[in-house]
């Protein structure tokens, strides 16, 4: 589990606020494609295989790494440019959090918690 701020928290998943989901927020510009399968279609693996689907890709290292934490950062800030409301949500919130959020991993939860902030990718 992944936590920014304090309780209460907004919890930033699909057993929270799906909203807040990388599997259910979709990026209209992008085709209407979630941010989780962009991401994990995104990783380019030792062996050169790409655009697999996030239940191959997820979990799975890439040599590309920076560049897709890059990206990800990034396809949060262009679902929240999407979707402006969103951002007085997650201003609301004390704290954030992903039930599912690993430490070293890509988080929904700290992107959230960036953005909320004002903070650059």
């Amino acid at each position: 589990m992944i936590r920014h701020g304090e309780a209460p928290y907004l919890e930033c998943s699909s057993k929270g606020d799906r909203r807040f989901s990388a599997f259910h927020a979709r990026i209209r510009s992008r085709g209407g494609k979630s941010i989780e399968d962009i991401y994990q279609a995104s990783k380019v693996f030792a062996d050169g295989s790409t655009g697999l689907g996030w239940r191959d890709a997820k979990g799975k290292l890439a040599v590309n790494m920076t560049q897709v934490r890059k990206l990800y950062s990034g396809l949060w800030d262009e679902y929240i440019g999407e979707n402006r409301h969103l951002l007085d949500v997650i201003r609301a919130a004390s704290g954030v959090s992903d039930v599912f959020g690993q430490t070293g991993s890509a988080c929904q939860a700290t992107e959230l918690w960036r953005i909320r902030n004002g903070e650059a990718a």
